[in-house]
C-alpha cells in the first residue's frame, strides 16, 4: 500500500511539472515563430528573398507542425517565383486543415497565375461558401473569368461582389475594364525585376557596306528600397566590307535613388576608349516622374560617343546635350515621344524628334496592332566624319502587325511601318521596315532574337540595312 501511494503522489507531480512546462515550451515556440516571421518580412521589403526562405525553412524545422511559418514560407517561394514548391507547401497545409482560408486563397492565386483557372475557381467559390463576404475571393473570381473571356459570367460576379464590396477599387476596376470591352493586363508575381544579369549581341549591315558588330553585359542590383545600380560594358567592332576592323570599348556606371513614389533622380559616369586609344569621359544625369501608373516622363544632360561607322570612330566624336522622353501605355495602347538636342564634337549641332502611337486590338494570347510613327532630324552642318548629317530629314510611317503568347514561356510580336520619307526637302520616297521579336521565358531566364529589316535612312547614310540581336537575361 504504501509503494502504491508513493508512486501515485509521483504521478501527480510529474503532472503537475508538465502542465506547468506545457505553457512555457507553447510561450517559447511562439516568440521564436513570431521573430522568424518578422525578420523574414524585413528581408523582403529589402528584397532578399533567399534570406527569407532560409530564415523559415530554419524556424520550420525546430517547429514543424507550424501552419504560420509554412504558410509564409509559401509565399516567400511565391516571390522567388518557386512556384511548384509553394503549391505544395499549401497542399500540405491543407491535408491536415482542408478549412485553412489562407493556404486556399494563397493555392487558388498560384493556380491563376498558371492559367489553371477553373481549379483556382473550384478554390475561390469554396472559400465564398464557407464566407460570401470574402473580398479577395470574390476578387479573384472575376479576375480569372476575365482572363477566361467569360464576360457575361464576369460581369454577374463582379456585380455582386459591388454589392458585398462597394468601395473596392479593384473590383471597380474590373467593372470599367468589362464597359470597356477589354481585357485586363496579365497578372505577374510579385518580384524583383531589378536585380538581372544580361548579355546581348548584334550585327548591322547596310548597302554601303557598313558592318557593326556590338556586344554588351549590364549588371542591375537593386540596393535597398529606393537605390538601383546599373553597370554595363559596351564593346563595338566597326569594318566596311572586307576592309580593316576598328574597335570602340565604352563603360557606363549609373545610379537611381527614388525620393518619393512619384520622382526618381538618376546619375552616372563612364569612359569610351576610341580606335586611337585616346579616352573621353561620359556622363549622365536625369530627372524621372512617374506620377501614375504606366507613365513616365524622364529628361536630363548626358555626353555619349557617336560611332555608327567605321570612318567615324576615327573622329573621336562625341554629342552632349539635352534629351527627354515620354512613355505612356494606358492599357492595350503604347505611346513613345522623343527630343533631343545635342552639340557634336567636331561643333556640328543636332535635333531629333521622334513619336510612336500604336494600338493593340486583342487579348493576352493574340492581338493586332495599327499605329503611326514620326522621325524628324536636322543638322546645322554637313560633314564628311561617317555620320547622316542631313538639313532635314523627316519620315512617317504606318505601323501594323500581331502580337502572341504560348503559355507562360513564348511571346512574339511581328511588326512592319509602311510610308515616306524625304532628305533635304527632296521630294518624298517611299521607306519601310519590318521587325520580328521573339521571346523565350525559362523561369528566371529570358532569352531574346530579334530580327529587323529597313528600308529607310540609317545613321550611317545608307538608305538599306539588316540588324540581328540575341540577349539572354537572368532575374535574381
Amino acid at each position: 500500500m504504501v509503494r502504491i501511494c508513493i508512486l501515485r503522489v509521483s504521478l501527480v507531480f510529474a503532472v503537475i511539472l508538465l502542465l506547468g512546462k506545457a505553457p512555457e515550451s507553447n510561450a517559447e515556440e511562439g516568440a521564436s515563430v513570431q521573430q522568424s516571421i518578422t525578420d523574414a518580412q524585413a528581408a523582403l521589403r529589402h528584397r532578399h528573398y533567399s534570406q527569407a526562405s532560409r530564415t523559415l525553412e530554419d524556424t520550420l524545422k525546430r517547429f514543424p507542425g507550424n501552419v504560420q511559418v509554412r504558410l509564409e514560407l509559401g509565399r516567400v517561394y511565391v516571390y522567388q517565383r518557386q512556384d511548384s514548391r509553394a503549391m505544395e507547401v499549401f497542399r500540405d497545409v491543407l491535408r491536415d486543415d482542408p478549412s485553412n482560408r489562407e493556404a486556399k486563397l494563397e493555392l487558388a492565386r498560384v493556380l491563376s497565375y498558371h492559367q489553371k483557372y477553373e481549379p483556382a475557381n473550384q478554390l475561390f467559390r469554396e472559400l465564398l461558401a464557407t464566407n460570401p463576404n470574402d473580398e479577395a475571393a470574390a476578387t479573384g473570381v472575376v479576375r480569372n473569368l476575365l482572363f477566361q473571356q467569360k464576360k457575361d459570367d464576369a460581369r454577374r460576379a463582379v456585380e455582386q461582389a459591388l454589392a458585398r464590396h462597394p468601395n473596392s477599387l479593384r473590383l471597380q476596376e474590373y467593372r470599367d475594364t468589362l464597359l470597356k470591352n477589354q481585357l485586363p493586363l496579365a497578372a505577374s508575381h510579385e518580384g524583383n525585376e531589378l536585380n538581372r544579369l544580361q548579355a546581348d549581341a548584334s550585327y548591322f549591315s547596310d548597302t554601303a557596306g557598313n558592318r557593326v558588330l556590338h556586344a554588351g553585359q549590364r549588371f542591375d542590383l537593386q540596393l535597398g528600397r529606393n537605390l538601383t545600380n546599373s553597370f554595363r560594358l559596351d564593346e563595338k567592332s566597326l569594318w566596311v566590307s572586307l576592309g580593316p576592323t576598328t574597335k570602340v570599348f565604352s563603360i557606363n556606371d549609373e545610379g537611381r535613388v527614388r525620393l518619393a513614389s512619384w520622382l526618381f533622380v538618376a546619375g552616372g559616369a563612364g569612359i569610351v576608349r576610341f580606335a586611337d586609344d585616346s579616352n573621353r569621359a561620359l556622363y549622365r544625369g536625369s530627372l524621372i516622374l512617374h506620377p501614375f501608373k504606366r507613365f513616365w516622363l524622364q529628361g536630363g544632360f548626358s555626353r555619349i560617343p557617336i560611332t555608327p561607322t567605321f570612318q567615324s570612330a576615327q573622329f573621336d566624336l562625341l554629342a552632349e546635350g539635352w534629351w527627354t522622353r515620354l512613355d505612356w501605355q494606358p492599357r492595350s495602347w503604347r505611346v513613345s515621344a522623343d527630343f533631343s538636342k545635342q552639340h557634336y564634337s567636331d561643333s556640328n549641332r543636332t535635333q531629333r524628334e521622334d513619336a510612336e502611337l500604336l494600338r493593340w486590338i486583342g487579348n493576352l494570347h493574340f492581338a493586332v496592332g495599327l499605329g503611326y510613327q514620326y522621325a524628324h532630324s536636322s543638322f546645322a552642318q554637313t560633314f564628311s566624319n561617317g555620320y547622316f548629317n542631313p538639313n532635314q530629314y523627316h519620315s512617317h510611317l504606318g505601323l501594323g502587325g500581331f502580337r502572341f503568347e504560348v503559355g507562360k514561356f513564348y511571346r512574339g510580336e511581328y511588326t512592319a511601318a509602311y510610308g515616306a520619307e524625304t532628305v533635304d526637302q527632296n521630294p518624298y520616297q517611299i521607306a519601310w521596315e519590318a521587325t520580328a521579336k521573339n521571346r523565350l521565358v525559362l523561369g528566371k531566364l529570358e532569352m531574346g532574337a530579334d530580327y529587323t529589316y529597313l528600308h529607310l535612312a540609317q545613321a550611317t547614310g545608307a538608305f538599306r540595312a539588316q540588324v540581328g540581336r540575341v540577349s539572354v537575361a537572368y532575374r535574381f
